[in-house]
């Protein structure tokens, strides 16, 4: 009879660590899988207080996951935390590094949890970054009874697997997340494009344009803006609502470098900690526009700029690159169908033409009076060449 080992304490942790690491992997929604690193950290270790929170990167807080204190207290665990210059946490989440503090009933930075520290006798604690890949998906708080305590080095190792386990699993569903939400440029132009075959003229198909791409981009505005080469100035030939006090006009010698960019087919992006324009001219651009972010994808047909299709937004904005990449494909379907107005316009001018000529000739071959006559046929001549005067010369 062969007696089998008993596994040492050791050997029992590291089962415990790797299970909960694999349950964490294969758990379905971001709710179940820090539910399930909780579980792991309240199990396996003597804290009185833990607690998780998520990080918010647009609006710069920390929303409660949950956690569990030694007095059955919730309340603070589920709250969102604005975070703010010179707190603890705010500090967690930005330098990404591990924070201990001996006491957190004396920390002036810890705000709220100070005085749950002060009810709960909390002295010793540790703050880790949930990170990965330089990117802070939360902070783990753990609390304990006796001053200054920081963890060994064996519960460190645990602790930073289990949380860098969970911010792998998050990165995961973030991913999953925006490749679910992603935008799709190339099929969103394609069924413009459809669309817009259809339609009988210029001004039906860019409405088209504007209606969609307000769309796509979601913005506060969408504008097209032709430009009039003679006197050197935009016009705001289309928009998917009033102008909002934005400038109807835009002269080019007024925007300088957007209009240095616009001519070398190059698209402009403005938004929050980003642009591609230097700063000494986003001013006077944004002021004209009445916007704090934009993007404007320029129209050339033959290498002339035509104009150019904007998207504004009046409040600052983070631009993603597939709306960029939808913008510049939009602006060069317009550059293409452009033209087909003045080919509109000259085929209608034929037929005018044509009109004119039959009625001139039907005024001369059917008119017994050739003063009425001579009279039909100048109001029609002029009204064709848009004169003032008609005179006939008799020798």
């Amino acid at each position: 009879m062969v007696l089998q080992k008993e596994p040492s304490s050791y050997e029992r942790q590291l089962v415990a660590l790797g299970r909960t690491l694999q349950a964490i992997r294969e758990e379905a929604t971001v709710d179940s899988a820090i539910q399930v690193a909780l579980g792991y950290i309240q199990t396996e270790f003597d804290y009185t207080l833990v607690w998780m929170g998520l990080y918010d990167r647009v609006e710069h807080r920390l929303s409660g996951k949950g956690g569990f204190c030694a007095n059955g207290e919730t309340a603070l665990l589920k709250q969102r935390i604005s975070l703010h210059p010179g707190d603890m946490m705010e500090q967690v989440v930005i330098q990404q590094r591990p924070l201990g503090l001996p006491d957190l009933r004396e920390e002036s930075r810890a705000g709220e949890w100070r005085k749950l520290a002060q009810r709960l006798g909390i002295q010793g604690t540790v703050l880790l970054p949930i990170r990965h890949k330089d990117h802070c998906f939360g902070v783990l708080l753990l609390g304990s009874n006796l001053w200054g305590t920081s963890p060994h080095t064996e519960e460190k190792a645990r602790l930073s697997m289990i949380s860098g386990g969970l911010a792998e699993a998050l990165y995961q569903f973030e991913m999953e997340q925006q490749r679910r939400q992603a935008k799709r440029p190339d099929e969103s132009i394609f069924n413009l494009l459809t669309k817009i075959r259809s339609l009988p003229n210029l001004k039906k198909r860019l409405e088209a344009v504007v209606e969609e791409t307000h769309r796509f981009v979601a913005p506060s505005r969408t504008s097209i803006y032709w430009y009039e080469p003679q006197q050197r100035y935009f016009w705001r030939r289309l928009g998917n609502r009033a102008a909002d006090a934005a400038e109807e006009r835009l002269a080019a010698q007024d925007l300088g470098s957007f209009y240095q960019a616009l001519s070398a087919d190059q698209v402009v992006m403005i938004g929050e900690a980003q642009s591609s324009l230097k700063a000494d001219a986003i001013g006077r651009l944004m002021q004209l526009l009445h916007a704090r972010s934009l993007i404007a994808a320029p129209i050339l047909y033959q290498g002339e700029l035509r104009g150019f299709l904007s998207v504004e937004g009046q409040e600052a904005r983070i631009w993603l690159e597939e709306e960029k990449t939808y913008l510049r494909g939009v602006a060069q379907l317009i550059a293409l169908t452009a033209p087909l107005e003045e080919m509109e316009e000259t085929v209608q001018q034929v037929k005018q033409d044509q009109r004119l000529t039959a009625e001139v000739t039907h005024a001369i071959y059917g008119g017994s009076d050739w003063k009425n006559t001579l009279k039909l046929c100048a109001d029609q001549v002029l009204r064709r060449l848009k004169a003032e005067r008609f005179l006939v010369l008799l020798y």
